[in-house]
């Protein structure tokens, strides 16, 4: 029984295969645009993919041009192949930009940039492009059915784009670099004003500049101690009932000594 069925699958597949290899060396332009369209309803986007690729040049100055290249970059972001995706939708709205596809290929060129951004541990330049084609696209169409759903893609891009940018903050403060870590920081507070990860950003803007005074030359020691007071100042009255704040006393009550013993050395 199962080397019958075996049998039988393999000669449905044997079919298959010959009746796509006739479509591909066929010379009947509506044969096999037909044929693309079929297994594109049946979702084989490989095969419709092929046979897409063989039309599309075929197909140039005529009626059919436009669909089949639509269907062509649909099937590439069907097959996940999104950075391909993403060129073959521009490429289509920059040849036809009044077509009747080009509100979807203008969502379907931002989606497939929004589903190509990488982790946020890795470079966010995809990122940023995804936000402006997302942006782009309610612009253009502020009445789309799909425009909530733009804007909360937005949304998840700027988290990701906002732990980014604290997570490389808090790095600068683990590998030693507090310069960069109270600039980078400080940016983070701006940019961010309402993130999760603010109270945490401001507790190591203090241990940066606390960190930073301690290994200063004398010269530079007084200075950065009152900015680890001041930074300490601005994260009581921004958090005045933190749990944070007792790892922070200390910091502030031996910057407050160092400031005071830096007044006396030098009456």
């Amino acid at each position: 029984m199962i080397r019958k069925a075996v049998f039988f699958l393999g000669l449905i597949l044997v079919a298959s295969c010959s009746k796509f290899s006739k479509l591909q060396k066929s010379d009947d332009l509506e044969l096999k645009k037909q044929g693309a369209y079929n297994y594109y309803d049946k979702k084989d986007y490989f095969r419709a993919s092929q046979l897409f690729e063989e039309l599309v040049p075929l197909l140039k100055g005529t009626q059919d041009a436009e669909k089949s290249e639509f269907f062509y970059a649909m099937c590439q972001y069907e097959l996940r192949l999104l950075e391909s995706a993403t060129f073959y939708f521009n490429y289509f709205l920059e040849t036809y930009p009044r077509s009747i596809y080009s509100e979807e290929a203008t969502y379907m060129e931002a989606i497939s940039q929004y589903e190509n951004s990488p982790g946020f541990y890795l470079d966010q330049g995809n990122t940023d492009k995804a936000i402006v084609g997302l942006e782009s696209f309610i612009d253009k169409y502020p009445e789309s059915e799909k425009r909530a759903k733009c804007q909360k893609m937005i949304d998840n891009l700027n988290i990701k784009l906002e732990i980014k940018a604290f997570e490389n903050a808090r790095l600068f403060y683990q590998i030693m670099e507090y310069k960069a870590a109270i600039i980078a920081l400080g940016n983070f507070i701006k940019d961010f004003p309402n993130s999760e990860n603010r109270e945490d950003a401001m507790k190591f803007r203090v241990l940066s500049s606390f960190k930073l005074a301690k290994i200063s030359t004398d010269a530079k020691k007084s200075e950065r101690f009152q900015q680890t007071i001041d930074f300490y100042t601005i994260f009581v009255d921004s958090y005045p009932k933190s749990n944070k704040l007792g790892d922070l006393e200390s910091v502030y009550d031996y910057s407050t000594f160092q400031l005071a013993l830096a007044k006396k050395n030098t009456k």
